[in-house]
């Protein structure tokens, strides 16, 4: 019985030992009460800077002491304009409040639309809180309408007898405010008759100009000759569109 005693006293003091060298855990921190302002952010494509004032409340939940706050910026292709660190301001009955005016560098083409903020806190230990995000919209006070221009157009086109080709429209669009401001180019086509084809997108091809490309087939009936109207129209990202742009192309029977 003895033997077994001091067997089990052992044990007992070998497993208190272990318990002993553990390491403590770490809890991650966590923020609330997220405060951005204002919703519209007006701003214009000559100076285009972004501002706005953000803040948070950033709890370490029993864990290791704050590290930082930070409040990455991101524009409506989700691209990132930069991460920014927030300022401890004050503790709170609720956390420690971090705040911040952020302004962001001078974007090289502003795009107007809704941004998004990920805001973020860590601790000393590594480890990150939960992720509040939030949405504002970008104005451009001085907003500028697109312009088309040097289109490359045929005046006429003789349909094959067999087979057929490809025929490809273009023209030039340019914006004030900046190519990244016109979000896109349309083609709305009619028969010689005037019933409307359809309404189609132009495919960018780099340098400011759009284009479409259709194919052209021999056709028997005599609706299929005769001028054929196309009106080009861009439109920015703003809803502004530009001047309509007329032409016509005469599609001719072969010889």
């Amino acid at each position: 019985m003895a033997v077994f005693l001091i067997a089990g006293i052992i044990m007992y003091s070998c497993e208190k030992k272990n318990d002993s060298v553990i390491d403590p855990s770490y809890d991650s921190p966590v923020i609330t009460n997220l405060v951005r302002t204002p919703d519209t952010v007006k701003t214009n494509s000559g100076s285009p800077v972004i501002s706005f004032y953000v803040s948070v409340q950033a709890d370490i939940n029993n864990g290791a002491p704050l590290s930082g706050v930070t409040c990455t910026v991101l524009d409506p292709n989700s691209a990132s304009l930069g991460t920014y660190n927030l300022a401890y301001i004050k503790d709170t009955a609720t956390g420690k409040k971090f705040a911040a005016t952020i302004t962001t560098g001078t974007v090289s083409c502003l795009l107007v639309g809704n941004y998004t903020i990920q805001v973020i806190a860590a601790n000393e230990k590594g480890l990150n809180s939960n992720m509040i995000g939030s949405e504002f919209h970008v104005m451009n006070t001085s907003n500028h309408a697109p312009v088309l221009s040097n289109p490359s157009i045929p005046d006429s086109v003789v349909r094959p007898l067999s087979g057929s080709f490809n025929l490809t429209l273009s023209l030039t669009a340019t914006d004030p405010d900046g190519h990244c401001d016109i979000a896109f180019v349309y083609m709305d086509a009619y028969r010689p008759s005037g019933n409307f084809i359809g309404r189609y997108a132009m495919n960018y091809d780099g340098n400011n100009v759009y284009s479409y490309t259709n194919t052209v087939t021999y056709a028997v009936p005599d609706s299929s000759y005769g001028f054929y109207k196309y009106f080009f129209t861009a439109i920015d990202r703003s809803e502004l569109s530009s001047a309509v742009y007329k032409d016509s192309i005469k599609f001719v029977r072969p010889n």
